[in-house]
């Protein structure tokens, strides 16, 4: 079931990334959404659903962090 979640939110990515509101599903199904907003609310869940299966099943993700660090001379 997990495996299905990440190919889901993966065509999902896909599709808002190119901009068309027309997802094939991994199992064949075509999923028309009405707009953006909606498409991202579908992302939001799939997440959710995603990290409570992960939490269920004791996959502790880790939080990454970025330092950037920037210097000018003083000359």
């Amino acid at each position: 079931m997990a495996a299905t979640i990440e190919k889901q939110i993966a065509a999902l990515e896909a599709a808002m990334g190119s901009g068309a509101l027309r997802v094939e599903a991994p199992d064949a199904a075509t999923i028309t959404y009405r707009s953006y907003d909606e498409m991202r609310r579908a992302l939001a869940d799939l997440q959710r659903r995603k990290a409570a299966q992960d939490a269920g099943a004791g996959v502790v993700r880790r939080r990454t962090r970025q330092i950037v660090t920037t210097s000018r001379s003083g000359w």
